[in-house]
Protein backbone atom coordinates (compact mmCIF):
# COMPACT_ATOMS: atom_id res chain seq x y z
CA UNK A 1 0.00 0.00 0.00
CA UNK A 2 2.75 2.45 0.98
CA UNK A 3 4.74 1.56 -2.16
CA UNK A 4 1.70 2.32 -4.35
CA UNK A 5 1.29 5.70 -2.67
CA UNK A 6 4.98 6.49 -3.14
CA UNK A 7 4.82 5.50 -6.82
CA UNK A 8 1.73 7.67 -7.30
CA UNK A 9 3.47 10.66 -5.69
CA UNK A 10 6.52 10.20 -7.92
CA UNK A 11 4.32 10.01 -11.00
CA UNK A 12 2.46 13.20 -9.99
CA UNK A 13 5.77 14.96 -9.32
CA UNK A 14 7.15 14.02 -12.73
CA UNK A 15 3.95 15.27 -14.41
CA UNK A 16 4.29 18.56 -12.53
CA UNK A 17 8.00 18.89 -13.33
CA UNK A 18 7.37 18.12 -17.01
CA UNK A 19 4.58 20.73 -17.01
CA UNK A 20 6.76 23.31 -15.29
CA UNK A 21 9.50 22.79 -17.89
CA UNK A 22 6.96 23.19 -20.70
CA UNK A 23 5.71 26.41 -19.11
CA UNK A 24 9.28 27.72 -19.00
CA UNK A 25 9.51 27.08 -22.75
CA UNK A 26 6.40 29.20 -23.24
CA UNK A 27 7.28 31.97 -20.83
CA UNK A 28 10.47 32.56 -18.86
CA UNK A 29 8.47 33.16 -15.69
CA UNK A 30 6.80 29.80 -16.18
CA UNK A 31 3.65 29.40 -14.21
CA UNK A 32 4.80 31.43 -11.23
CA UNK A 33 2.07 34.06 -11.66
CA UNK A 34 -0.48 31.22 -11.82
CA UNK A 35 0.88 29.60 -8.68
CA UNK A 36 1.14 32.93 -6.86
CA UNK A 37 -2.38 33.96 -7.85
CA UNK A 38 -3.92 30.73 -6.60
CA UNK A 39 -1.68 30.11 -3.58
CA UNK A 40 -3.95 31.73 -1.02
CA UNK A 41 -7.20 30.23 -2.25
CA UNK A 42 -6.60 27.04 -4.27
CA UNK A 43 -2.95 25.97 -4.43
CA UNK A 44 -3.91 22.44 -5.50
CA UNK A 45 -5.60 23.89 -8.59
CA UNK A 46 -2.33 25.51 -9.71
CA UNK A 47 -0.55 22.20 -9.28
CA UNK A 48 -3.26 20.36 -11.19
CA UNK A 49 -3.22 22.86 -14.08
CA UNK A 50 0.54 22.63 -14.44
CA UNK A 51 0.58 18.82 -14.19
CA UNK A 52 -2.40 18.17 -16.48
CA UNK A 53 -2.54 20.97 -19.03
CA UNK A 54 1.19 21.45 -19.44
CA UNK A 55 2.66 18.18 -18.15
CA UNK A 56 0.22 15.85 -19.90
CA UNK A 57 -1.35 17.74 -22.80
CA UNK A 58 1.19 20.37 -23.86
CA UNK A 59 4.00 17.80 -23.58
CA UNK A 60 2.46 15.35 -26.03
CA UNK A 61 4.05 14.77 -29.40
CA UNK A 62 2.13 15.48 -32.59
CA UNK A 63 2.03 19.27 -32.50
CA UNK A 64 4.87 21.70 -31.97
CA UNK A 65 4.55 24.61 -29.55
CA UNK A 66 3.62 27.08 -32.32
CA UNK A 67 0.75 24.85 -33.41
CA UNK A 68 -0.38 24.31 -29.82
CA UNK A 69 -0.40 28.04 -29.22
CA UNK A 70 -2.54 28.65 -32.31
CA UNK A 71 -5.05 26.05 -31.14
CA UNK A 72 -5.05 27.47 -27.61
CA UNK A 73 -5.54 31.02 -28.85
CA UNK A 74 -8.49 29.95 -31.01
CA UNK A 75 -10.04 28.13 -28.05
CA UNK A 76 -9.65 31.12 -25.75
CA UNK A 77 -11.14 33.49 -28.32
CA UNK A 78 -14.06 31.09 -28.70
CA UNK A 79 -14.60 30.97 -24.95
CA UNK A 80 -14.57 34.73 -24.58
CA UNK A 81 -14.16 36.36 -21.17
CA UNK A 82 -10.65 34.93 -20.86
CA UNK A 83 -8.45 37.95 -21.45
CA UNK A 84 -5.79 37.15 -18.80
CA UNK A 85 -5.33 33.65 -20.21
CA UNK A 86 -5.41 34.97 -23.77
CA UNK A 87 -2.74 37.55 -22.95
CA UNK A 88 -0.50 34.83 -21.48
CA UNK A 89 -0.93 32.57 -24.50
CA UNK A 90 -0.52 35.38 -27.04
CA UNK A 91 2.75 36.22 -25.32
CA UNK A 92 3.72 32.55 -25.28
CA UNK A 93 2.94 32.36 -29.01
CA UNK A 94 5.41 35.16 -29.66
CA UNK A 95 7.93 33.54 -27.31
CA UNK A 96 7.88 30.26 -29.26
CA UNK A 97 8.39 31.99 -32.58
CA UNK A 98 5.04 32.99 -34.03
CA UNK A 99 5.23 36.31 -35.79
CA UNK A 100 2.85 39.12 -34.77
CA UNK A 101 1.28 38.98 -38.25
CA UNK A 102 0.61 35.25 -37.78
CA UNK A 103 -1.06 35.95 -34.43
CA UNK A 104 -3.28 38.62 -35.99
CA UNK A 105 -4.13 36.34 -38.91
CA UNK A 106 -5.05 33.51 -36.53
CA UNK A 107 -7.36 35.88 -34.63
CA UNK A 108 -8.96 37.13 -37.83
CA UNK A 109 -9.51 33.54 -38.93
CA UNK A 110 -11.81 33.14 -35.92
CA UNK A 111 -14.31 35.80 -37.10
CA UNK A 112 -16.60 33.53 -39.18
CA UNK A 113 -16.70 30.93 -36.43
CA UNK A 114 -16.96 32.91 -33.20
CA UNK A 115 -17.99 36.38 -34.30
CA UNK A 116 -16.69 39.91 -34.54
CA UNK A 117 -17.10 40.94 -30.86
CA UNK A 118 -14.90 38.15 -29.49
CA UNK A 119 -12.24 38.66 -32.14
CA UNK A 120 -12.39 42.43 -31.64
CA UNK A 121 -11.73 41.91 -27.92
CA UNK A 122 -8.90 39.47 -28.65
CA UNK A 123 -7.31 41.93 -31.07
CA UNK A 124 -7.41 44.52 -28.29
CA UNK A 125 -5.49 42.15 -26.03
CA UNK A 126 -2.99 41.48 -28.81
CA UNK A 127 -2.58 45.20 -29.49
CA UNK A 128 -1.84 45.93 -25.82
CA UNK A 129 0.63 43.05 -25.69
CA UNK A 130 2.41 44.16 -28.87
CA UNK A 131 2.67 47.73 -27.57
CA UNK A 132 4.02 46.54 -24.20
CA UNK A 133 6.75 44.65 -26.05
CA UNK A 134 7.46 47.47 -28.51
CA UNK A 135 6.35 45.27 -31.40
CA UNK A 136 5.24 46.95 -34.58
CA UNK A 137 1.60 46.19 -35.12
CA UNK A 138 1.23 44.35 -38.42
Amino acid sequence: MQEDQNRSKRKEQSRYERGWQRLLELDSQGGQPIVDGLQAIAPDLATAIIAFAFGDIYSRSGLDLKQRQLVTIACLVTLGDSEPQLEFHLGAALNVGLEPAEVVEALMNCVPFVGVPRVFNALGVAKRLFLSRDIQIP
